[in-house]
């Protein structure tokens, strides 16, 4: 008997150990952690237009619109015709991108900016020059008919507005010395032909004493007299 449990024990042994390591080991769950957890994605950003995060540029727009105004109210293009159409052709192309290509349309109107404030600058000081010179045009005209002394109030007036219109020329104050200029014309003008009216009354006087003969010689003497006070010198032929 005992015998056999000796021969036993070792089979029964042997058999234990064979369904142990046939037997696969027990493996917790897995448990999922936070930090396991794959974290969630952000929507797409919405897709921007080109130039959508450039600001429209209002300031450049309206900065550019009045200059060209102020190069049209004076005519100064014709001192640079090229520049200006360059000018429009800029603000042309910065206004047709405005809102949709931002910095496109920025630069473009800046551009414009720098070629009409190039016009203004080279336009000013010659469009004063013309304006000087064709009211120094008329001022002569009422110099050599004596407008100061045959119409002295008027032409009073006129020579302080011309004054002031230079004044205003050599600061480059285009509004105005443009203005003055023009109105300082107008007035030498007004007063030139007061003067020849006078002068022509006079001259009209003396010839019709003359041809009465001596019978009308204190008429020309007065005729004589006024043009005198008129300023007006008679040559030796009476004319």
């Amino acid at each position: 008997m005992k015998k056999l449990i000796a021969l036993l024990l070792p089979a029964a042994a042997l058999v234990f150990v064979i369904s142990c390591a046939s037997t696969p080991p027990t493996v917790p769950p897995q448990v999922a952690t936070p930090e396991a957890t794959a974290p969630a994605k952000a929507p797409a950003p919405a897709v921007q237009p080109a130039g959508a995060e450039v600001p429209d540029p209002e300031a450049e727009l309206t900065e550019a619109k009045n200059l060209q105004k102020r190069i049209d109210d004076f005519a100064l293009s014709t001192y640079d015709p090229d520049t200006y159409a360059g000018g429009v052709k800029d603000l042309q192309a910065g206004e047709k991108t405005y809102g949709q290509d931002n910095a496109s349309s920025k630069a473009s109107l800046t551009n414009a900016i720098s070629a009409f404030k190039a016009v203004i600058a080279k336009g000013t000081p010659l469009l004063l020059s013309d304006a000087k010179e064709k009211t120094d045009e008329s001022k002569k005209a009422a110099d050599d008919l004596k407008a100061s002394v045959a119409v002295k109030d008027g032409y009073s007036q006129a020579l302080t507005v011309y004054q002031a219109a230079v004044q205003e020329k050599n600061a480059g104050d285009l509004e105005n010395a443009s203005r003055d200029f023009a109105s300082a014309r107008e007035q030498f003008d007004v007063v030139a032909t007061a003067a020849q009216e006078k002068k022509d009354a006079a001259m009209l006087s003396l010839q019709d004493a003359q041809k009465d003969g001596t019978a009308s010689e204190q008429m020309a003497a007065d005729a004589v007299k006024t043009l005198q006070d008129e300023g007006i010198t008679l040559t030796t032929s009476g004319q």
